[in-house]
């Protein structure tokens, strides 16, 4: 179940299913279905029936294409168990912000360590909770285990924000680590967490990550099916960032899912199967677990397209998707269609008066008023990416 609380943020995640069935969007699974089946024949790949959301979204339809080779996404979550067959090598040295030893910086305690406890909840591939590693799993498990990622050859950047009752209270922590993950080669950021406030710290961090041409993708959050209809959360509601919602089996919004006009896209949210910490696999459901899935579509549209923004990259994304019911926004994320569209890159438009959204949001936030959506979409100017990555940044960290 999904709980909110006015200090902090929430998961994106919720037991639910529901609906009835769409036509176009089942005929959509089949076929890719059969697809991934007749690649499985001949090259190797998974061999086991093709899960019902990577079907979906026409993941299989796209990898001959793109595997999600070259592209980093950055887990910002509980962890991400390392160790798991299905992430074996691909999830990179990341970094908690979660120290369950005050006093004791555990980062300088990994440094020339072995492998082992220490080493890895220093940087992030440990997850004693199993959300961030449900996340990662959907994103990029390997193409040789029982349930393979959107973008299996992706690489994870795991980053703790998340407590081991799978909350934080300090929106600043995770605009920071936003902030870090940026600037240590993700191309692609994943927040599968949320809340009903706006945070002017964490606001610079997405609005740190546009400037350097990082896609930042985000659940739109969850509700008691009984309660009244609520607002999309925040970050998910900041224009920038790219706000997903659930969607069922049948093509129709999961019915906790929450939804409103900063809904962009949606992705199959309930009933996924995804790794848990040890070992295994589980059921999820929620649109922590849709984000994972749009932020694994949106890997393989990067790899595809290293020489792309990440506006193109999003643009891509939701111009392909396969509208539907309502509630869903531009419809359900097709990553075959995303990955073969074509994508112009945006006439620059002219600074206004110089303002950048950092400075912008900033100014706001001394006010004592809460930061506007309108504070967050001035646009900075963007670095000059090369193969999809800024110049000069570290890929890792060294540890």
């Amino acid at each position: 179940m999904c709980h909110s609380h006015a200090v902090g943020l929430s998961l994106c995640n919720d037991p639910v299913l529901m609906g009835d069935r769409s036509a176009r969007f089942v005929l959509t699974c089949l076929c890719s279905t059969l697809l991934a089946l007749l690649l499985s024949a001949h090259t190797g790949w998974a061999s086991t029936p093709v899960a019902w959301h990577l079907s979906a979204v026409r993941a299989p339809d796209a990898w001959p294409v793109a595997t999600g080779a070259g592209v980093t996404v950055a887990v910002i979550d509980s962890g991400v168990d390392a160790d798991h067959p299905a992430l074996d090598g691909s999830v990179l040295p990341g970094r908690s912000y979660v120290d369950v030893d005050p006093g004791a910086e555990p980062r300088l305690l990994a440094f020339g360590s072995d492998p082992g406890p220490v080493y890895e909840r220093a940087f992030g591939q440990a997850d004693p909770v199993g959300h961030g590693t449900a996340v990662a799993g959907l994103i990029a498990g390997s193409a040789e285990s029982r349930y393979p990622g959107v973008a299996p050859d992706a690489e994870i950047l795991p980053v703790r924000v998340l407590d081991d009752e799978n909350r934080y209270h300090d929106s600043a922590m995770v605009g920071a680590a936003v902030e870090w993950a940026v600037d240590n080669g993700a191309d692609i950021v994943n927040l599968s967490l949320g809340g009903h406030y706006d945070s002017p710290a964490f606001a610079e961090a997405i609005a740190y990550a546009e400037q350097h041409d990082v896609l930042i993708v985000a659940c739109t959050g969850n509700q008691r099916e009984e309660a009244p209809a609520e607002d999309v959360w925040f970050p998910a509601r900041v224009s920038e960032v790219l706000a997903v919602t659930g969607a069922d089996e049948h093509g129709d919004r999961w019915r906790t899912a929450v939804t409103g006009e900063e809904t962009d896209l949606a992705a199959p949210g309930a009933n996924l199967y995804a790794p848990k910490p040890g070992g295994g696999y589980k059921s999820v459901t929620g649109t922590s677990f849709a984000s994972a899935v749009v932020s694994g579509a949106a890997a393989l549209v990067r790899s595809a397209h290293p020489e792309w923004s990440a506006d193109q990259v999003r643009r891509a994304l939701t111009e392909t998707a396969v509208a539907g019911a309502p509630g869903l926004g531009e419809g359900i994320v097709d990553a075959a269609a995303a990955v073969e569209a074509e994508v112009l890159p945006r006439v620059a438009e002219p600074a206004e008066a110089g303002i950048s959204p950092v400075l912008s949001a900033a100014a706001t936030a001394a006010g004592g008023g809460l930061i506007g959506v309108s504070a967050l979409l001035l646009r900075g100017g963007r670095g000059a990416r090369r193969g999809g990555r800024l110049p000069g940044r570290p890929r890792t960290m060294a540890g």
